[in-house]
């Protein structure tokens, strides 16, 4: 797959513009992985889904439906159903009730999902029906590949079931986190020492990152992740990495691909989480709004999430294609 090569680019200008470099020429603990290029590297849409995981994705649009977690008319989570048509958002629509949805995924008219509460792997028909139980939880990191459900179990093995008929394949013994499946390639991190591996067709591994790193993201030729108050963008191709300074935080950050620039969040400053996020032409600055941004990452389409003081969520705020704002929560729609 050819990628468009304009994101090493723009990762560069604004992470030059919120961060600052932390010295021409600094080198990464990592090395370059032998042979590493010699997969295809993942397309924008490819690095859009595996943001998704690492983002436990909330929101999911297909054509003009959006579905969502959201809450019925007591306030209780439901997965629920959006039309969005004419820059609105009407016929609000419970799917299944009781669950707290995540990881939302489509494949072949099913909604699939991980209930929070319990990690239970369900589906329901996406135009409503009965809720299904596919696998009991605690599950985590839910991807649709090539027709199959890839997912890590409560023993960090990552699996691949297929729906049609329940049976499971391993693709990792584990215990690992944040696995995705590339095309002849699985790209995950340790569970235990938290380092990136990438493990090719022939059962060969290449170490991508020293211990500690955060969940990582692919995007064209380089993977990002940070270690510390560091970010790296590791060379996939033997290239030099780029090194960036960060401020000191809690947790790992998250880089992801917004629709009209980049987002890095879950850095925690003096006012607490925040995220900083700019357009190509910059500058890349922190931004006042709650801590989960971009629930769904898409072309044109941007769902952020507003919170309450206490942290309750007060309601979704959409940004579309066509520059609307629409605020949605529990069949309310502004």
């Amino acid at each position: 797959m050819k990628a468009a090569k304009i994101l090493p680019v723009l990762l560069l200008l604004l992470l030059l513009a919120a961060c600052g470099r932390s010295g021409t020429g600094e080198q990464s603990t990592a090395a370059p992985a032998e042979g590493a290029a010699a997969f295809p590297l993942p397309d924008p849409e490819e690095s859009r889904a595996m943001a998704r995981v690492i983002a436990a994705n909330r929101v999911l649009c297909r054509g003009n439906a959006l579905f969502c977690y959201d809450f019925d008319e007591d306030w209780l989570p439901v997965l629920a159903r959006y039309t969005r048509e004419d820059g609105t958002l009407r016929d609000f629509t419970v799917l299944a009730r009781g669950c707290v949805p995540e990881y939302l995924s489509w494949l072949d008219g099913w909604l699939y999902y991980l209930d929070r509460s319990s990690g239970t792997l369900e589906r329901v028909p996406e135009q409503g029906g009965s809720r299904q139980l596919l696998r009991e939880g605690p599950c985590s990191c839910l991807s649709v590949w090539e027709g199959q459900l890839c997912f890590c179990d409560g023993q960090g093995r990552f699996l691949a079931l297929d729906p049609a008929d329940g049976s499971e394949t391993l693709l990792l013994e584990g215990p690992c986190s944040f696995a995705f499946p590339l095309t002849h390639a699985i790209l995950f991190r340790e569970e235990e020492r938290g380092r990136i591996l990438l493990r090719q067709e022939d059962g060969s591994e290449s170490v991508l990152s020293p211990e500690g790193a955060s969940p990582p993201l692919l995007l064209e030729d380089r993977l990002w992740y940070s270690v510390g108050t560091r970010l790296f963008g590791q060379s996939m191709t033997g290239g030099e990495p780029l090194v960036y300074a960060l401020p000191e935080h809690d947790g790992d950050p998250e880089l992801l691909p917004a629709a009209q620039g980049l987002l890095l969040r879950g850095i925690r400053d003096e006012n607490g989480p925040s995220q900083w996020e700019g357009p190509p032409e910059g500058p890349f600055v922190r931004q006042p709004r709650g801590y989960r941004i971009c629930d769904w990452l898409g072309l044109g389409l941007q769902v952020d999430t507003v919170y309450e003081p206490d942290g309750r969520i007060r309601c979704y705020l959409l940004l579309d294609e066509g520059g609307n704002r629409l605020s949605f929560l529990a069949g309310r729609t502004s």
